[in-house]
C-alpha cells in the first residue's frame, strides 16, 4: 500500500450512471487528467451491475473492453484504480439487472431496472444458489481479465451492499464475504476490500466490522458529516473518528473511502431531496465552508493514520443528468462534486491540490478508544460515547 494517498470516487460529469452504455475515451481521458492535475492518485469506479451482466451467465465483452481502456488511459497517467463489483447500491437508487430482482417491494429504496425506476427488491444475493453462481463468474471473469494490470490499486466487493439486501445474520455476512474473497484471490493477488459505511458502525446491519476484517485485506469506510444526527454537519473530526473506529474494531489498517460534503455558490441551505423513497431536508453547504472544512477533516484522518482518504464526487452532474434518476429526486446528489456540472473547480478541488504535499508530514495522534466488548449490542449509542471520548482526548484541532 502507499503513503497516505488522495484520491476521487468517479463517475463522468455528463454521464454519470450511464457511462458504460455510452462510452466515451476521450471523455474518460478528460477527466482523468483533470484528476492528474490536481494531484491525486487514487479514482475508485464502479462496474454498474447490469451493464457487466445482464443475464447471469453473460459477461458483456464490450463493458469488460471498455474497463480495460479505463485502466489503460489511468496507467498512462500514473493513476491507480480501484473497481467495485456487484453495484447495486448508488446514489439513493439500487441498480439491479433484472434477473437479480424479487417480487418484493424494497422496504427502503426503489430500483433501476431494465431503463426504468421499480418497487422491488433483490433476492438473497447471499444465499440464493443461482445469485452465487452469477457472482462467481463476474469476479473470475474481471478478476482473471485484468489480475495483473498495472492500474489496478485493489478490488472492493461492493458498494454498501446492505442498502440492496441485509444478510439474515452476521454467519451468512462473513459466509459471503469468505465466498468472494476467496474466489477473487483465486484469480488475482491484488488487495481486496468491501465498501462498508457508516449505517454499519452506527447500527446493526450485520456486516460486523471484525467479521468484514477477517476478509479484507486493508477495510475501508464511508462516512458523511452532513448525515450525522447528533454532530454538526461541519464538524471536522467526524470523519476521522469514524476511521479510527473502524480500524479499532477490526484491526486492520483503513482507507476513507467516501466522504465529502453537497455544495452550493451560495448560502448555506436545506432543501428537500429524496433519500431512498422518502423525501427529506438534506443540506446544501456553502462552498468556501465546505473547503474549510474539507482541510481540517484530512489533516485529521491523516493524523489518526489512515491509509488515505477518497473523496466523494470527481464532478456535480452536469444539467442534462437533472431529470434522470437518481437526480430528479435525490437533487442534493447533484452538487458533491469537487468540480461544478459547467467543469469549473470549485475551493474544494483548489484545496485538495495545494494541501496533498502537506498531508505527507502531519504529526500523527496517538489516541487508542475503549471499545465496548459487545458493541454492537448497542452500536448507536456505543459509537456516540465513543465520539465524545474521542473530541475530549484530541481536543480542539485548528
Amino acid at each position: 500500500m502507499l503513503g497516505f494517498t488522495l484520491g476521487v470516487n468517479y463517475w463522468p460529469r455528463r454521464k454519470a450512471m450511464f457511462w458504460w452504455r455510452d462510452f466515451s475515451e476521450e471523455e474518460v481521458l478528460e477527466e482523468f487528467t483533470q484528476i492528474r492535475d490536481l494531484g491525486l492518485r487514487l479514482i475508485r469506479i464502479f462496474l454498474l451491475w447490469e451493464d457487466f451482466q445482464p443475464y447471469p451467465d453473460v459477461i458483456n465483452d464490450a463493458a469488460l473492453s471498455n474497463l480495460g481502456t479505463v485502466l489503460d488511459l489511468a496507467r498512462e497517467l500514473n493513476l491507480l484504480v480501484i473497481p467495485t463489483f456487484f453495484i447495486g447500491h448508488m446514489s439513493g437508487l439500487n441498480w439491479l439487472p433484472k434477473w437479480l430482482l424479487s417480487k418484493r417491494p424494497h422496504e427502503r429504496f426503489l430500483t433501476f431496472s431494465d431503463g426504468r425506476v421499480v418497487d422491488v427488491g433483490a433476492v438473497n444475493i447471499y444465499e440464493d444458489p443461482k445469485a452465487l453462481e452469477a457472482e462467481e463468474l463476474l469476479l473470475q471473469t474481471v478478476g482473471r481479465e485484468f489480475s495483473s494490470h498495472p492500474a489496478i490499486h485493489s478490488w472492493d466487493i461492493s458498494n454498501e451492499l446492505d442498502n440492496v439486501f441485509i444478510p439474515r445474520s452476521p454467519a451468512v455476512a462473513s459466509e459471503w464475504l469468505a465466498f468472494v474473497y476467496k474466489t477473487l484471490k483465486s484469480v488475482s493477488k491484488k488487495p481486496v476490500t468491501f465498501g462498508i459505511h457508516q449505517e454499519d458502525i452506527e447500527g446493526d446491519k450485520n456486516f460486523h466490522v471484525p467479521d468484514v476484517a477477517r476478509w479484507n485485506d486493508y477495510l475501508c469506510m464511508h462516512a458523511y458529516s452532513v448525515y450525522t444526527d447528533f454532530t454538526d454537519p461541519l464538524d471536522p473530526y467526524f470523519i476521522p473518528f469514524t476511521s479510527l473506529l473502524t480500524r479499532e474494531l477490526g484491526g486492520k489498517d483503513v482507507l476513507m473511502e467516501e466522504f465529502g460534503m453537497p455544495t452550493t455558490p451560495g448560502k448555506t441551505r436545506r432543501i428537500p431531496s429524496a433519500t431512498g423513497k422518502t423525501i427529506m431536508l438534506h443540506y446544501l453547504i456553502n462552498e468556501e465552508e465546505a473547503a474549510s472544512w474539507l482541510e481540517k477533516t484530512l489533516r485529521l484522518t491523516a493524523a489518526v493514520g489512515s491509509l488515505g482518504a477518497v473523496y466523494w464526487n470527481f464532478s456535480d452532474y452536469h444539467k442534462s443528468l437533472w431529470g434522470r434518476p437518481p437526480f430528479d429526486r435525490a437533487i442534493h446528489e447533484r452538487f458533491f462534486g469537487l468540480f461544478r456540472g459547467d467543469g469549473s473547480p470549485k475551493p474544494a478541488a483548489e484545496l485538495m491540490k495545494k494541501i496533498k504535499e502537506e498531508l505527507e508530514f502531519v504529526d500523527n495522534i496517538d489516541v487508542r478508544l475503549e471499545i465496548p466488548g459487545q458493541y454492537y449490542r448497542n452500536p448507536k449509542e456505543n459509537l456516540k460515547m465513543l465520539y465524545f471520548q474521542f473530541r475530549e482526548m484530541v481536543g480542539d484541532v485548528k
